[in-house]
C-alpha cells in the first residue's frame, strides 16, 4: 500500500508509453459514446481503450525550490508528509517556490476524539495537483522533476489553466493515492495525466499520510503495527476524506476552475488506501475499535461514483469498515472495485465482504495473479473497466452505462472476469418506469412490478405481508409508451396454476399462455424491446429471465441484469432460461 506496489524494473516506464502516445492498446471500446444503435451488439468481451486519450494535458504550478532539501533528504519525504529525527515535519508546501503553489490551502479537523484522536479540533495543510484537458497550442513549457519526469504544460507565477475548447464545462475527478504516496511518486504522476487525457479535471491531494501515522503493509504483519498505534491509524485514515472534500470546494469555488468544472458530474478514482477513502466519502462508517466498531467520517453527496483499483477494505484481522464490514451497510455510492486474486495486502476477500453489502450499483473486477500493484500488462484492463465505468455513472452516457452493465471482460492483457456485477438503472421519468424486484421468505418466490401504487402497498406489508425489496431492479417504459413491446403479464389460475407471476414479450409466447387455462392474463405490465440471439442494442440492458424448476412444488421466475446472481441461482439448482428483455439503462 506504500505507492503502488510497483516493479522495479517497471516504474518509471509502466505509465509512460500511455502518456507519451506509444502504441500500446488496439482501439476505444465499443460505440461512440452516445451514439445509440437498434442492432444487437455483444459487449461480454470488449477491446482496449486507445491510450493516452484525445487531448494533451497541463497542471497547475507545484514548482518547488529543491535547493532547500537538506544533506541526504529526498523530495519524496517532503511530497508524501515525512516526519525528521527531530520531530519538525515536512511536507510538499515547504518546498513550494510560490505560497499558493499546489493550491495550497488549511483544512480543519471536526472536534471527535473517536474519529481523529490527538488531531481533533486542530488543522493541517494540504496541497494537490490538477490536471486537465488542454489545448494542442498551449505554448507552456513541461515542468522538470528530479528523477527526469515531468508535470506536463505547468502553469507558472499565478497563471490561470488553458482549458480545452467545445466541451463546456468538465467533469471532475478526485484521486486518493495509496499509503504514503503523493500525486508525483512513481506510476502515479503518469496516471494522473493519463486520465486528464479522457477529458476529466483531474484533482489529486498530497495527503501527506506520514503526518499522522507512519504505518505501511508492504507485509501482512504489518497490521500489527497498525494495532499498536492505532488511534494514529484511524486518524490518519478519517482524515483523508476531509482532504478530498476540501480539495473539491476549493475547485468549485476557485476563480480559475469555478467556470470550468462541473459540479454536477464528480467522479472518484482511489489506489489502495485511497480506494478506502472514496467509500468513506460515500458514508462508508469506519473501523475506530479494535473491537471492530465503526463510525461515518462523512458523507459527499456530490460524488457521483468511485473507482478503487486494490482497495484498502482491511484485514480479516481487522476489516476496514466495522464488524463484517457492516459499516457500507446502506451506501448506495454507485462503486467499481478492481482487486488482485494474490494480493495480500488487499485480499479479495475482504473487497467481497464489503461489496454485496452495497445497496447501489456494484461491481467487482478480479485480476488473476495480480499483487498489489500496477504492472504494464494490466494498464488496458485497468482503464478500460475504469473509463467505462466513470462515463456511464459520471458524465451520464448511457450507452456507456449499458455497455458497461455487460461487460465481462477486456480481450488481451491480463485475465480478467467479473466476479460481483449489479448496475442499478438511473431514475426514472416521464413514461418510464422502474421494474422493482421483490421476495416473499414463506413462499421462496421472487415477484417483480413497475406500478408505483403496487409497489408502495408491498412496501407497506398490511394488505399482502411478507414481501420485501431485494435491492435489483431494471427499468422500462410504461405499458401506455408508444416505446418497444408490451410485457404481458400473467398469473397462476387459483385452484390450477401456481402461485406466481410470468412475464412475457414475446408475442406468440403471450397468446400462447393466454390459451393455457393454469395461466390468467392480468395486464400489459411495462414495455421494452425484444432482444435479438440473446443480445441487445449498445443503449440497452439485458435482462435474463431464470425458473426455479418447479423447486418447492411451485413454479417461480426471476428477472435478472445482474450475471453474478444469475449464477448463484444457477448454483441453487435454477435453470437460466436466457435473455427476454432490453431495457432502459
Amino acid at each position: 500500500m506504500a505507492g503502488w506496489g510497483w516493479d522495479g524494473a517497471v516504474r518509471h516506464s509502466v505509465l509512460r508509453r500511455a502518456v507519451t502516445g506509444g502504441a500500446m492498446v488496439i482501439a476505444f471500446w465499443g460505440a461512440t459514446p452516445g451514439a445509440a444503435s437498434a442492432q444487437a451488439v455483444d459487449y461480454s468481451v470488449v477491446s482496449p481503450v486507445a491510450a493516452p486519450g484525445p487531448h494533451p494535458v497541463a497542471c497547475n504550478d507545484v514548482g518547488q525550490d529543491f535547493s532547500r532539501l537538506r544533506a541526504g533528504e529526498s523530495p519524496d519525504a517532503y511530497w508524501e508528509g515525512d516526519s525528521r529525527a527531530d520531530g519538525t515535519g515536512r511536507y510538499v508546501t515547504d518546498l513550494f517556490v510560490l505560497p499558493t503553489g499546489g493550491h495550497a490551502q488549511t483544512v480543519a479537523v471536526p472536534d471527535d476524539r473517536e474519529l481523529y484522536g490527538r488531531y481533533r479540533g486542530g488543522s493541517y495543510a494540504l496541497a494537490q495537483l490538477v490536471c486537465y484537458p488542454t489545448t494542442a497550442a498551449n505554448p507552456r513549457a513541461d515542468y522538470l522533476l528530479p528523477d527526469g519526469r515531468v508535470v506536463p504544460r505547468m502553469q507558472r507565477a499565478g497563471e490561470a489553466p488553458i482549458l480545452a475548447d467545445g466541451q463546456g464545462r468538465w467533469p471532475v475527478l478526485l484521486f486518493s493515492h495509496g499509503l504514503s504516496g503523493s500525486p508525483l511518486g512513481d506510476g502515479y504522476l503518469d496516471f494522473v495525466v493519463l486520465l486528464a487525457s479522457y477529458g476529466y479535471v483531474v484533482a489529486a491531494p498530497f495527503h501527506g499520510d506520514r503526518r499522522f501515522a507512519d504505518v505501511r503493509f508492504e507485509e501482512l504483519g504489518d497490521v500489527i503495527g497498525a494495532i499498536l498505534g492505532f488511534d494514529k491509524f484511524v486518524a490518519m485514515q478519517a482524515v483523508r476524506p476531509l482532504g478530498l472534500v476540501a480539495s473539491l470546494d476549493l475547485l468549485l469555488a476557485h476563480p480559475h476552475w469555478r467556470d470550468a468544472v462541473d459540479a454536477g458530474r464528480i467522479g472518484g478514482f482511489g489506489a489502495s488506501l485511497g480506494g478506502e477513502a472514496m467509500l468513506l466519502l460515500g458514508g462508508a462508517g469506519l473501523t475506530t475499535s479494535i473491537g471492530q466498531s465503526s463510525k461515518r467520517v462523512l458523507i459527499e453527496p456530490r460524488l457521483k461514483a468511485a473507482v478503487g483499483y486494490v482497495p484498502y477494505f482491511g484485514q480479516a484481522v481487522l476489516p476496514a469498515f466495522g464488524r463484517d464490514q457492516r459499516g457500507v451497510d446502506g451506501v448506495s455510492l454507485p462503486y467499481l472495485a478492481i482487486g488482485g486474486t494474490a494480493d495480500v495486502v488487499a485480499p479479495l476477500a475482504e473487497i467481497e465482504d464489503a461489496m454485496v453489502r452495497l445497496a447501489g450499483t456494484r461491481q467487482i473486477v478480479a485480476l488473476r495473479g495480480v499483487e498489489h500493484g500496477l504492472e504494464l500488462r494490466d494498464l488496458p484492463d485497468v482503464l478500460t473497466w475504469t473509463l467505462g465505468f466513470l462515463d456511464g455513472q459520471v458524465r451520464g452516457d448511457a450507452v456507456a452505462r449499458a455497455r458497461f452493465a455487460r461487460m465481462h471482460s477486456v480481450a488481451g492483457g491480463s485475465d480478467d472476469a467479473t466476479t460481483l456485477d449489479y448496475s442499478a438503472p438511473s431514475p426514472a421519468s416521464g413514461a418510464e418506469r422502474t421494474v422493482i424486484e421483490y421476495r416473499n421468505d414463506a413462499l421462496d418466490h421472487y415477484f417483480v412490478t413497475a406500478e408505483p401504487a403496487e409497489a408502495a402497498m408491498l412496501d407497506a406489508g398490511i394488505v399482502v405481508p411478507g414481501w420485501k425489496r431485494t435491492g435489483f431492479e431494471f427499468k422500462a417504459w410504461s405499458a401506455a409508451s408508444p416505446h418497444d413491446l408490451p410485457t404481458c403479464r400473467f398469473f397462476g389460475t387459483p385452484g390450477l396454476g401456481p402461485n406466481s407471476h410470468f412475464y412475457t414479450i414475446d408475442p406468440d409466447e403471450c397468446a400462447k399462455v393466454r390459451r393455457n387455462p393454469d395461466w390468467t392474463f392480468e395486464e400489459l405490465a411495462f414495455s421494452a424491446a425484444p432482444p435479438q440471439a440473446e443480445s441487445c442494442a449498445a443503449d440497452r440492458m439485458t435482462v435474463t429471465r431464470l425458473y426455479n424448476n418447479g423447486q418447492g412444488g411451485q413454479a417461480n421466475h426471476r428477472y435478472l441484469t445482474s450475471r453474478s446472481e444469475s449464477a448463484a441461482m444457477r448454483e441453487q439448482g435454477w435453470i437460466v432460461e436466457g435473455a427476454v428483455f432490453c431495457t432502459l439503462p
